[in-house]
């Protein structure tokens, strides 16, 4: 049984020298994914709330409801005011 780099070269001498180029373009990115991957980049933030943490803000939907109906109020055009 032939290992995977012997089944891609064996096929990539097939490819035309164009299509040779496109396959290792798609490999160079792909091991720079890889890469990426394995090294994540860190971040100066600190780290996020959790979910739970943000619950005791939840709005009663009562006043959703009357924060969406001014908005919809605010997305009206009144021609005669302009």
């Amino acid at each position: 049984m032939a290992t995977p780099i012997e089944e891609i070269n064996k096929l990539f001498e097939q490819l035309s020298p164009d299509r040779q180029r496109r396959v290792l373009e798609y490999a160079q990115i792909l091991a720079q994914t890889d890469r990426l991957v394995t090294f994540p980049a860190t971040t100066p933030l600190p780290p996020g709330t959790p979910g739970r943490a943000l619950l005791r803000f939840k709005l009663p939907p009562e006043d959703v409801e009357a924060m969406e109906l001014a908005l919809e109020d605010c997305e009206r055009i009144e021609p005669d005011e302009y």
